[in-house]
């Protein structure tokens, strides 16, 4: 059995990948909201449900570090040696506290952080790069599973602590790109200059790609991501320009 836990955006485009490829009976979703069970059930999935089963495979997606040390938690009263796949962002230095709390011999665990962009056909699951983070044995076990679903070449194989700073990083490199183009916004204004026309200027040049300035940086992800890598490198200055800058933009953008 695979177990998928975490059904939100991003867990539940994995569980609709891999009822492309699984039996529905060889695989089941997990997810502690009634209604979005509810609304995956509307789908016409019946493989779902609330409770974790015991499984040969659990693919985690949940959204907070801590989630993955409650589900966790449950998985390890089953004794069975399973294959562990972590999905989700986590806090760097997550791999080393699971292994520091769990030990390393009652499971393989990999970080395959997500890579998925809505409405882009082109950027979903399995047919972009990837990558994945793990020990030498727990590597193996996921490339069996995975090679499935997604040409190995595209999966980039590396150590888990590099695997799981990945996605924070990917994140907040894209939190800067848009400040900077939110600060310059606000100092055009200042100057009464045309951002607009600046930013298509600057951008005939082939490696230059300035961001719009829309609201703000908002959403689940990148404030998210870009606070992860802040608390991580903590005698860093730019993530933390980056952060306060955007909070000074929505204010700005809010006044009008």
């Amino acid at each position: 059995m695979i177990e998928i836990i975490g059904l939100g955006e991003i867990g539940f485009e994995m569980f609709k990948e891999l009822d492309k490829k699984i039996p529905r009976e060889k695989f089941y979703g997990i997810d502690i909201s009634d209604n979005r069970l509810n609304e995956i059930k509307n789908y016409g999935f019946s493989n779902v449900g609330k409770d974790i089963k015991q499984a040969e495979i659990y693919i985690l997606s949940v959204y907070l570090t801590e989630q993955i040390f409650d589900v966790l938690d449950k998985i390890m009263k089953f004794d069975n040696y399973p294959l562990i796949v972590i999905e989700s962002t986590v806090m760097p230095g997550t791999y080393k506290e699971i292994i520091n709390k769990y030990g390393e011999n009652k499971f393989d665990l990999v970080l395959f952080p997500h890579r998925y962009n809505p409405n882009d056909s082109e950027h979903h699951v399995f047919n972009q790069k990837r990558v994945i983070g793990g020990n030498k044995k727990s590597l193996i076990h996921a490339k069996e599973f995975f090679k499935q679903f997604i040409d190995w070449n595209l999966v980039h194989e590396t150590a888990p602590e590099i695997a799981e700073l990945t996605k924070p990083v990917e994140n907040a490199y894209r939190f800067i790109e848009i400040a900077i183009a939110q600060e310059l916004k606000m100092l055009c204004k200042e100057k009464n200059i045309d951002f607009e026309k600046l930013r298509e200027a600057a951008n005939t040049k082939w490696n230059i790609n300035l961001k719009e300035a829309r609201e703000g940086i908002g959403g689940k992800c990148l404030p998210k991501d870009i606070n992860l890598i802040n608390e991580f490198f903590i005698g860093n200055d730019l993530f933390k320009t980056a952060i306060e800058s955007n909070e000074k933009y929505k204010r700005t953008n809010n006044k009008g």
